[in-house]
């Protein structure tokens, strides 16, 4: 299958267009059966850096949203406002309330909007826990495995239980990825991997039956890592022999950096304007 990927939101715009940067992430990824966005920014770019890029948002079939933070959904309402009514699949923990706790201040970070407003909109929310194909040739991933003991996820990120309970680090089963299945070889499409990059890439070969990975696309959440853990994902990684890095959004650029150097040409920058086809 013929696949065409588009980064719409990102931390960084990648190219000279007029476009804008925002802590977020979005991706559109375009077959012969349609278009599908991955993720929906903060809701500051999605639609103007569209247009900068000549994509058409009323095109969009169905939305996937990769967890319940702001900076993945927050675009959503805009998108609805383009087209809708609109299949959106997720995990049903996405509602959960979510915190980011600094050592001086606590900042709320999960969905900004209620269910229901966006149901309001037009937003038909297919909440899945299991791998489940979406599309001809679109896999989410459903919940992902732990199976590592380097990716330990970020104490700083708390979420709210339905009962109340504080659940630390927030376990994130409501993280997903998507898995695309190209001419030229798997494609696995992260939001923000808080299920751990290795793990999903395993994930990825055992539920689809393939035996490699063509591109990895997306933020990695590497910027927050320790060094060893860091240091034992490369290790990792190296396993994977993936032919297309395109790292962004929360792998922050000192790690960023390393993954250049290590993996030279194979390696990009996946900003806003970044195009992958395959």
């Amino acid at each position: 299958m013929r696949v065409k990927l588009t980064i719409l939101c990102d931390n960084t715009v990648g190219r000279p267009i007029a476009a804008v940067g925002e802590h977020g992430f979005a991706c559109l990824v375009e077959t012969s059966e349609g278009a599908t966005l991955f993720d929906t920014g903060q809701g500051l770019g999605l639609a103007q850096n569209a247009r900068a890029l000549h994509k058409d948002l009323s095109s969009v079939r169905r939305v996937v949203l990769s967890h319940g933070h702001y900076d993945h959904v927050g675009g959503l309402p805009e998108l609805l406002r383009i087209t809708s009514p609109l299949d959106v699949h997720a995990h049903p923990e996405i509602f959960l309330d979510r915190l980011w706790e600094g050592a001086d201040s606590t900042r709320d970070i999960g969905i900004p909007y209620r269910r229901a407003h966006l149901e309001s909109l037009g937003a038909r929310f297919r909440l899945e826990t299991g791998f489940a194909e979406i599309a001809p040739g679109l896999h989410l991933s459903g919940e992902i495995p732990r199976t590592t003991d380097f990716e330990r996820g970020d104490p700083r990120m708390i979420a709210i239980a339905p009962d109340g309970k504080r659940l630390s680090p927030d376990p994130f089963r409501d993280d997903l990825s998507l898995f695309i299945h190209s001419d030229r070889g798997l494609i696995v499409l992260l939001g923000c991997a808080h299920a751990g990059l290795i793990n999903i890439l395993r994930h990825a070969l055992a539920r689809t039956g393939c035996d490699r990975i063509y591109a990895v696309l997306g933020g990695t959440h590497l910027g927050s890592a320790g060094d060893a853990d860091f240091e034992a994902t490369l290790e990792a990684l190296d396993s994977f022999s993936i032919e297309r890095l395109g790292v962004s959004h929360c792998t922050g650029l000192p790690r960023a950096g390393r993954l250049q150097e290590r993996y030279g040409r194979r390696f990009f920058f996946a900003s806003v304007g970044t195009v992958l086809e395959a």
